[in-house]
């Protein structure tokens, strides 16, 4: 994982997303994770969990808890799947995946680009709009 990163991507997050209630790294001495608690989602509470490697490979794996939805954008190296790829709602199978509309690579504008198609979505009431972005942000 990537510790510098991790902490760039929780500016980022909170800088430009009002909803944000916590942004926290796993571990202070050993970062491998960044969780992000929202106020608002589709059903119930939800959050970000975010990995980002020093291979530029990430995961912004988004869930609700208590059966709502799900969806993960990623990219890595993969045979079955594009490198950047989303994994849809409602549960982010690691069996299905898409085109990630998300075609940027750096971390700061891969995090914009994740909160604004999350925004997109949610202010849509429909999480299935979270992928039909044109290459935000």
């Amino acid at each position: 994982m990537d510790p510098g990163t991790l902490y760039r991507i929780r500016k980022t997050f909170v800088r430009h997303e009002p909803l944000v209630e916590s942004a926290e790294i796993d571990s202070p001495a050993r970062p491998t994770a960044l969780s992000i608690a929202l106020s608002a989602g589709f059903d119930a509470p939800r959050r970000f969990d975010v990995r980002w490697s020093r291979y530029e490979c990430y995961g912004f794996h988004y869930e609700e808890l208590a059966d709502g939805p799900a969806f993960r954008f990623d990219r890595h190296p993969n045979p079955h799947f594009p490198e950047k790829q989303f994994h849809p709602p409602p549960t982010a199978s690691r069996d299905a995946a898409e085109p990630s509309c998300i075609a940027v690579t750096l971390p700061n504008l891969v995090t914009l680009a994740v909160v604004e198609a999350w925004r997109h979505a949610l202010d849509g009431a429909d999480v299935s709009l979270v992928n039909r972005l044109d290459d935000p942000p």
